[in-house]
């Protein structure tokens, strides 16, 4: 499926593509990660238990950061908010390469009253990542696709050309919770296609050895 004259869209990540992420979801000085969500924000440690399930190396490097936060507003929210989510939790970390490049893992969460998880359908979060691509004038080419990459199953992956990055999303299903990887590569001349792949087998394939603690 293609469509065109997009941008690249939304959670808590951060790279050249984000709105919900990165947008959205910056830190503020009134952010608090516990009681009522009232404000958006993210700061490192506010909810370790989804930090825990964030990977700290990738191809033996460490990120350049690593945090998580919570996301209540209905512009942060976007298509969720349809669903009635009212509160959207997330961990990432971002490996910066700077001028463009990058890779970004991270997962999301809708709390429950328990202290437990409400199941987040992936196709929820599928759909709010090519909304929010459809909601930019800098993003062209897009294309979605379901492939199947080695240990994390099948995936929903987003392609599209952001500026002059070269940007992938990928969605999956992690237990009631929900995993996403972002790669974006610099395009220039001599830009090698299979170096971008490789960098999106690398990022999938570390996002893909992530295992949700046992309930019991």
């Amino acid at each position: 499926m293609r469509r065109r004259g997009v941008h690249a869209a939304p959670w808590p990540l951060l790279l050249v593509l984000v709105p919900i992420l990165a947008a959205a979801c910056a830190a503020t000085a009134t952010f608090d990660p516990t009681g009522a969500c009232v404000v958006d924000g993210r700061v490192a440690g506010a909810y370790p238990d989804l930090e825990a399930l964030v990977p700290r190396d990738l191809g033996g490097t460490s990120p350049t950061s690593l945090d998580s936060g919570r996301s209540c507003s209905e512009r942060a929210l976007g298509t969720l908010a349809g669903h009635g989510v009212q509160e959207l939790r997330y961990a990432g970390a971002v490996w910066d390469e700077g001028n463009g490049a990058g890779t970004s893992i991270a997962v999301l969460a809708v709390p429950a009253d328990d202290g437990t998880w409400v199941p987040l359908p992936a196709a929820w979060v599928e759909a709010f990542y090519e909304a929010g691509a459809q909601s930019s004038s800098k993003t062209s080419n897009i294309e979605t696709s379901r492939p199947t990459l080695g240990d994390a199953g099948t995936v929903w992956r987003l392609d599209t050309l952001n500026d002059l990055s070269q940007q992938v999303v990928i969605v999956r299903p992690l237990g009631d919770l929900v995993q996403v990887v972002l790669v974006a590569t610099r395009v220039e001349p001599g830009a090698s296609l299979a170096e971008h792949e490789r960098r999106v087998e690398l990022a999938v394939r570390t996002a893909a050895q992530v295992v949700l603690p046992s309930s019991g």
